[in-house]
């Protein structure tokens, strides 16, 4: 019988709450190194949930909705074994 391999999905966050800076929000799977040591480079592995390259950052409150949207994703990608 066939071994079925599972693969977590991560929280990858690129830039800080609060700072004026570029920032990347995403959901990686364990197995994307690349994904999770590079900013970009999305893919259905790497799945982006915001970013911001023009330095004007978020509000705290929406970069706390931003990092939970990306842990019930990559929850419900683990749920589900995709």
């Amino acid at each position: 019988m066939e071994e079925t391999i599972v693969v977590k999905w991560d929280v990858v966050i690129f830039g800080e709450k609060g700072h004026d800076e570029d920032f990347e929000i995403s959901v990686v799977r364990e197995d994307d190194t690349h994904g999770h040591e590079s900013w970009g480079w999305f893919s259905d592995t790497k799945l982006l949930i915001s970013h911001d390259g023009n330095c004007s950052g978020l509000t705290e409150k929406v970069w706390d909705k931003m990092v939970k949207l990306a842990h019930e994703v990559a929850d419900e990608l683990n749920a589900t074994n995709v």
